[in-house]
């Protein structure tokens, strides 16, 4: 607006004015001859931002954390800083392509069943579930075989547990006798997969049963509609 908000008063009329950069000096030069220098105070915070900081010589630490000890003014946006999100311990070792250690790592803290199969499933896809599964003794393979007795039969793990049984089977078929550990899991493992089997198997003839339910109302139901249609058209007969 142009409203006024300060005024100075002088005895002359006013011929010139100037103003130091810093804004801190009026200087005014009037019809009668007079000059006129006013000097503003300055407080000790302005005092210490108009102050010129040292600069840093290139390359050195103080070069690269220059400003970081200045905090903003009260109006400023701040944002806060977030730190990102470290891997996994399991992720850090596949990105090294250390296939085996990643396994051991995600098996070692009792994990959820999804992070251990989409594990198992990375290694599928890299080629490298055979290496991983590799140059192991009974106690590395006794953690792997009681993990999949244990999911082998969740829907969401089958297919890849399976390939993870398949590729145990060949690397040590011929070994797995000597563990009696290892052995009794394999039973364990043979009477889930058995158990599975007929579990299918009931509920395939269920649903073949329920489709010869479903073809036989169908037929029914054709059958009976031709009917239905020629009682309705058919005119009553009037005896005499």
């Amino acid at each position: 607006s142009f409203k006024m908000m300060y005024s100075m008063a002088y005895p002359a009329p006013v011929l010139s004015v100037a103003l130091s950069a810093d804004d801190t000096r009026l200087a005014v030069g009037m019809a009668s001859g007079v000059f006129s220098l006013r000097r503003r105070a300055v407080s000790a915070k302005e005092q210490a931002l108009a102050a010129p900081a040292q600069r840093a010589r290139l390359g050195t630490h103080a070069h690269f954390t220059r400003g970081a000890a200045y905090k903003g003014g009260d109006d400023d946006l701040r944002i806060e800083q977030r730190r990102k999100r470290s891997l996994a311990d399991y992720d850090q070792f596949l990105r090294k392509f250390e296939h085996s250690r990643a396994l051991d790592a995600v098996l070692a803290n009792n994990r959820t069943g999804l992070t251990v199969v989409s594990l198992l499933q990375e290694l599928v896809h890299r080629d490298g579930l055979a290496g991983a599964l590799a140059g192991r003794d009974e106690l590395g393979l006794d953690t792997i075989v009681r993990f999949v007795v244990k999911f082998i039969d969740h829907p969401r793990y089958t297919s890849v547990l399976i390939k993870v049984a398949e590729t145990l089977l060949d690397i040590y078929g011929d070994l797995l006798h000597q563990s009696g550990r290892i052995a009794e899991l394999l039973v364990r493992l043979r009477a889930k997969v058995r158990t599975e089997l007929r579990l299918q198997q009931d509920l395939t003839m269920v649903i073949g049963s329920m489709d010869m339910l479903m073809a036989a109302c169908k037929v029914s139901h054709a059958a009976a509609v031709p009917a239905i249609d020629a009682a309705a058209t058919e005119k009553p007969s009037i005896q005499t």
